[in-house]
């Protein structure tokens, strides 16, 4: 039985083969990301997840160049029965909603989208999701999101597990601000920027926990700083 697969996730299926034909291993995160056009790695996290959810993909985050099409997949993308020498072009990706989505974006309600839960301890994978944050503000003018909080490393700084932080994009923060942190093995985590040594401290909000240090930059990606807090009563 065909499924239904919506457009922007095929984009990231064709451009996994692509790249796979390609180098000859499978990509990562960045690479599916430069490949797309996409300057947000988040991005293309949410839609593997869902993919690998679909068992469309199968993805182990914690091992580098895992990430490959599942048969399933294939059968989809109608590759099956093609040959090893078929190329797959990759159709251009945009992280606006297409055109024949607009009916669809424009019925969505007023307010911040709800972009997936973030880890206050260890890291966790980001999950996509169409739900959207309403509350009178200029948030969503700005270009922000929201992130659900689980777990209490960031109690000290008086965020809690089950609030929801309001983040701005910004991969240049300031030292001391709180971020979105999406680290080398595909996981984000929510902590307060620091950068020193030559590194990057990301500081818990709670004394009993130990920070993370990443030496590389290349091992880190600032999605955003934390410029709100939202909490349900």
């Amino acid at each position: 039985m065909s499924r239904q697969l919506p457009a922007r996730q095929r984009d990231v299926l064709n451009a996994i083969v692509e790249l796979s034909e390609q180098c000859g291993y499978p990509p990562t995160l960045q690479e599916l990301a430069t490949h797309l056009g996409l300057k947000n790695r988040m991005t293309i996290h949410q839609h593997v997840s869902a993919l690998k959810k679909k068992e469309l993909v199968l993805w182990e985050p914690k091992l580098n160049r895992s990430m490959r099409v599942s048969s399933e997949g294939l059968r989809l993308l109608n590759l099956d029965n093609e040959s090893n020498d078929s190329h797959l072009r990759a159709v251009p990706f945009s992280e606006a909603a297409p055109e024949e989505d607009a009916a669809e974006a424009d019925a969505q309600p007023v307010g911040v989208p709800l972009a997936g839960r973030i880890a206050a301890g260890a890291p966790i994978d980001a999950f996509e999701t169409p739900e959207f944050l309403t509350m009178e503000s200029d948030y969503a003018q700005r270009g922000c999101f929201a992130l659900e909080v689980k777990g209490d490393s960031m109690i000290e700084d008086g965020i809690y597990s089950g609030d929801y932080v309001i983040i701005k994009p910004s991969p240049s923060p300031t030292n001391g601000e709180i971020v979105v942190a999406l680290l080398e093995d595909g996981s984000a985590t929510l902590k307060r920027f620091y950068k020193e040594n030559g590194g990057f401290r990301l500081q818990p909000g709670n004394s009993s926990m130990e920070p993370i240090f990443v030496s590389r930059a290349s091992d880190l990606q600032i999605q955003g700083v934390v410029v709100g807090l939202f909490r349900k009563m």
